[in-house]
């Protein structure tokens, strides 16, 4: 019998959870990178709030997706 090393699934019943850190530093990080997209585009058309509005919002979608994808069963 092997012993159980945390962080490893067994038994293909998925992916561990992740730790609530990186939760909070995935969709942070999500937000962070579409706003500055949004504010770059915005300086270089000059619109300000506009894309960085959006960017914001596409951000915090992206980073709830790729959050899904590191939690989903395989």
């Amino acid at each position: 019998m092997t012993p159980h090393r945390p962080g490893r699934t067994s038994g293909g019943r998925g992916r561990s959870s992740p730790s609530g850190e990186s939760v909070a530093f995935l969709i942070l990080a999500g937000v962070v990178t579409g706003g500055g997209v949004g504010a770059g585009i915005d300086w270089l058309i000059d619109r300000f709030p506009l894309c960085t509005v959006v960017g914001v919002f596409v951000g915090f979608a992206l980073a709830l997706y790729a959050l899904y994808l590191e939690t989903k069963p395989r």
